[in-house]
């Protein structure tokens, strides 16, 4: 085991404490992990933040690495990734339903390097990703996890029309097999070549997916998907809220200016 409180120089915190709570920077702690799983995750993190078009981050905060329990963090094994932090935006991993695409972009490059990776969308895993070297990297049918992630980029990145439920079927077949041919990657995604090709790629046109999807538009939408979200209790009022502000002559006006600017298949065009 050795000793870190930091990744390729980015301060590693804490922010599960009543003084510093979730979502928060939380304070700089030691953590134990694994000498041959260290350098897994510094590879990763490096890759992820070279293509990031927010850069190299001041702080990562993580809910743990070595714990005392079973399974790869009672090895020094595993990541817990809770939020990273920018000097001018932060991702916190509770916040998918409206920072998709960054969320998205950054878990295509983890699941280059890992070949567990556990997200919002993965039981008990709302808050957090989870990455471990347990299995190898490569797209299994019957992975719950691989399946969920891969329906959620062929939703939210290259808006197919798909159920995100974790199993692989007819629909979720025809549609890899669609989106595959506009990548110019061949199939089956189960070679792992074909499947690296597409982690890559994807987690490139996410990113730029990021960067251009800043229109009002775009964030009202956002908003719009977050109260959806919500308990039953809140969300009546919080919608009828919402509507009274867009059926407001002048607030309608003003969206009106606007327009979606990016072209999906110019982003894709550009990347491949």
């Amino acid at each position: 085991m050795k000793t870190i409180n930091q990744i390729n120089g980015i301060p590693l915190h804490y922010a599960r404490l009543t003084n510093h709570p979730y979502g928060t920077r939380g304070e700089q702690r030691n953590f134990s992990i694994d000498e041959s799983f260290l350098p897994v995750l510094e590879n990763a993190l490096q890759e992820v933040f070279t293509h990031c078009p927010l850069g190299v981050p001041e702080v990562i905060t993580t809910a743990g690495i070595f714990v005392d329990k079973p399974g790869q963090h009672g090895h020094g094994k595993a990541f817990d990734l809770d939020a990273i932090f920018w000097r001018n935006e932060t991702l916190v991993t509770a916040n998918f339903i409206h920072q998709k695409e960054l969320y998205l972009g950054i878990e295509s490059f983890l699941r280059k390097h890992f070949g567990i990776v556990l997200n919002y969308y993965y039981p008990n895993h709302k808050d957090h990703w989870h990455v471990d070297t347990s299995v190898p990297v490569d797209y299994n049918e019957t992975s719950k996890s691989e399946t969920l992630y891969l329906q959620l980029v062929l939703k939210y990145i290259y808006n197919e029309e798909i159920l995100v439920d974790g199993v692989w079927g007819r629909q979720t077949s025809g549609v890899v097999t669609e989106v595959f041919g506009k990548l110019g990657i061949d199939t089956p995604i189960t070679t792992k070549t074909n499947y690296l090709k597409f982690l890559d790629l994807t987690g490139r046109i996410a990113f730029k997916l990021f960067e251009e999807n800043t229109s009002p538009k775009h964030l009202l939408n956002n908003l719009t998907e977050v109260i959806e979200d919500l308990p039953q209790q809140n969300r009546i009022a919080v919608r009828e809220a919402l509507n009274s502000f867009l059926d407001h002559g002048e607030t309608a006006q003003w969206l009106g200016n606007f327009d979606e600017t990016h072209n999906l298949d110019t982003i894709i065009n550009s990347v491949i």
